[in-house]
């Protein structure tokens, strides 16, 4: 893979290839707040054709999304270093890319905030143009990512033209290491594409939200049992409550009565008949179905009376 700068020459970089591109000038009026970043199509520039189109721009969009923070927008390309840093070395913020969306027949658009002083500056006219930095893929030059964006006032192609600039050869390269990383974790083929990379991640993350939802549900059905709440007779219909509707699971754990710790009373009293030890818990089981609401959806009382004298302490 290579990286194009603005001398023409070719700078080394792993699988794909990271250019700086002139996107749509400006328009008139207010300041917009949403714009298109890479235009839709095959697309001329002075280092070849790429391509904006419904695959890649999903790649893009996916991307975009497993980065999980906003893409800056700065100032003549400063976040990219290099021969483009200021005197400084500070690279300030113009804005923020909030959102990414492929749209067909535009191509990538995305949601922007501005600063304050980027506001001033562009109703100013200021500045004209934007100026994308984008990942191609080299196998068939498609625009892949979004790494950053630049407001600039260098002259543009007629239309929507593109620009090669210099850009930073190691975010591409950064990304693939990444990206293979991450198919390593995940038990995918090495060949796999970033949204099948994507999609095993999202699976991977319900797993594990499964498998602690399961182990928070476990803690607090032992803990009902320890609390008298919960007989072990019980313990299956919890866990199904819980997994099928937490909250009237919680519900029910917030307002049931202590019941086992009754039936060990009960159970002390030898004096009294089989008979009245069923009756007296059948009258607990029914003050229990009584004051949990949360139970009247899921079983009738005289089902929950019967259930609680099967499995009665003796």
């Amino acid at each position: 893979m290579k990286s194009i700068g603005a001398d023409g020459k070719r700078l080394a970089a792993g699988e794909r290839e990271m250019i700086s591109l002139m996107g749509a000038r400006i328009g008139e009026g207010d300041v917009p707040e949403k714009l298109v970043v890479a235009p839709w199509g095959e697309v001329e520039s002075k280092s070849g054709a790429f391509v904006v189109d419904q695959e890649g721009g999903e790649e893009a969009v996916a991307a975009f999304v497993a980065h999980g923070t906003d893409l800056p927008i700065d100032y003549e390309h400063q976040t990219l270093g290099g021969v483009y840093a200021s005197p400084t070395g500070a690279a300030p913020a113009a804005g923020w890319i909030k959102g990414l969306e492929v749209v067909a027949g535009e191509g990538l658009v995305a949601s922007v905030t501005w600063t304050d002083r980027a506001r001033e500056l562009l109703s100013a006219k200021a500045y004209r143009y934007l100026s994308p930095v984008v990942l191609l893929r080299k196998s068939d030059r498609k625009v892949v990512a979004i790494h950053s964006v630049a407001l600039t006032n260098k002259p543009a192609i007629v239309g929507m033209a593109a620009i090669v600039n210099h850009a930073s050869a190691d975010v591409a390269g950064e990304l693939d290491v990444e990206l293979a990383a991450l198919r390593e974790r995940l038990c995918v083929d090495d060949e796999s594409d970033m949204a099948t990379v994507l999609a095993a991640a999202c699976a991977r993350i319900g797993e594990l939200e499964d498998s602690s939802q399961a182990k928070e549900i476990d803690a607090l059905i032992e803990r009902a049992m320890a609390d008298g709440k919960l007989s072990p007779a019980q313990r299956g219909w919890a866990e199904r409550l819980a997994h099928a509707d937490r909250a009237l699971f919680d519900e029910w754990l917030q307002h049931a009565p202590v019941v086992v710790a009754l039936g060990r009373l009960v159970s002390t009293e030898r004096s009294g008949s089989i008979k009245s030890v069923e009756k007296a818990v059948a009258h607990r089981a029914r003050q229990e179905y009584q004051a949990c609401k949360a139970l009247w959806g899921l079983t009738s009382e005289e089902a929950f009376v019967a259930d609680a004298l099967k499995h009665r302490i003796n």
